[in-house]
């Protein structure tokens, strides 16, 4: 009998959210592999030993799904159960700061179609209330205009420019940074 699926963290009308288990390794390489030219250009080069489309990636990926500094999350489509994407919230720091940097992706043939919207808000939430953050940042290069249109609509603020921020395919490229804070989403109950 396979482990059991673990449990939903959060749900929306659409689609919920909830850490990975190995059951769905397939689904997860499946999907990153058939969205690799759509994502590649907009994620960090791996390590060599790493292929972040394929099993190793997986592997990466369950290992720091749910621990102190990282909540990682599948988008699961609530009406059939498909894998979607990822949002997470990583880098998370404590004390005075309450801090954690959103980070997402969906697969190509789900792109444009509200999920990751509803997945952000999802996980704003979560963030906001059972995790404790005070603030939740997102950093994308200037050309991702779809990311940028996304976080836009939940309500993200844009803060500056962070110069050669994080290195893609192998170059050191600017970011914008965008914030929000627990005080900006009004709809949250305050811890």
């Amino acid at each position: 009998m396979p482990p059991p699926t673990p449990p939903t963290l959060i749900a929306g009308s659409r689609v919920h959210l909830r850490h990975p288990c190995e059951a769905d390794r397939r689904a997860w390489v499946t999907l990153r592999s058939a969205s690799r030219d759509f994502l590649e250009r907009w994620e960090p080069k791996r390590p060599a030993s790493i292929d972040g489309f394929g099993s190793t990636g997986f592997d990466l990926y369950k290992h720091n799904a749910d621990t102190d500094r990282q909540q990682r999350h599948l988008i699961i489509r609530t009406a059939d159960d498909t894998l979607l994407g990822h949002v997470g919230i990583n880098e998370i720091a404590r004390g005075p700061f309450q801090n954690g940097i959103l980070g997402y992706w969906i697969g190509e043939a789900f792109a444009q179609q509200g999920y990751m919207t509803e997945a952000i808000r999802l996980v704003l939430q979560r963030g906001f209330g059972d995790l404790g953050l005070h603030r939740i940042e997102a950093n994308i290069m200037p050309a991702n205009t779809a990311s940028k249109a996304v976080i836009a609509k939940c309500g993200f603020r844009l803060e500056g420019v962070s110069p050669r921020y994080l290195q893609i395919a192998g170059v050191w490229a600017d970011h914008e940074r965008y914030a929000i804070t627990a005080e900006e989403v009004p709809q949250l109950p305050r811890r």
